[in-house]
C-alpha cells in the first residue's frame, strides 16, 4: 500500500509539473523529461496486468513531446493532468474506506 501511495503522489507531481510547464513554462526540459520517463517506465512495468498503465505510457510520451516543443494542446494537457491527478482521489477514498471498515 505504501508503494501504491508513493507512486500516486509521484503521478500527482508529474501532473503538477506538466500543467505548470505547459501553461507558464516554469520547469526546464530536464524536469519534464524526468517526470515523463518516470511515467513511461512505471507504465511499462505495470502495463501487462493494468490497462491504466498503458495510458500512463501515453501521458509520458505526451510529456516528452511537450518538453521538446514538438506538440502541445491545451485540452490534452488538461486531460492528461486530470488523468494523473484523479488517482490521488481514489487512493484517498480507498484509505478512508479501509479506516472506516476496519
Amino acid at each position: 500500500m505504501v508503494i501504491h501511495i508513493l507512486l500516486t503522489v509521484l503521478d500527482l507531481v508529474a501532473a503538477f509539473v506538466l500543467v505548470l510547464h505547459a501553461t507558464l513554462g516554469w520547469f526546464s526540459t530536464e524536469t519534464i523529461l524526468y517526470n515523463a520517463f518516470y511515467l513511461i517506465l512505471k507504465g511499462l512495468i505495470f502495463a501487462i496486468n493494468d490497462w491504466p498503465s498503458r495510458i500512463d505510457i501515453l501521458a509520458g510520451i505526451y510529456m516528452v513531446l511537450i518538453s521538446f516543443n514538438i506538440f502541445s494542446n491545451n485540452i490534452l494537457t488538461v486531460i492528461t493532468a486530470v488523468w494523473l491527478g484523479q488517482k490521488i482521489v481514489f487512493i484517498l477514498f480507498d484509505f478512508l474506506f479501509r479506516m472506516v471498515a476496519g
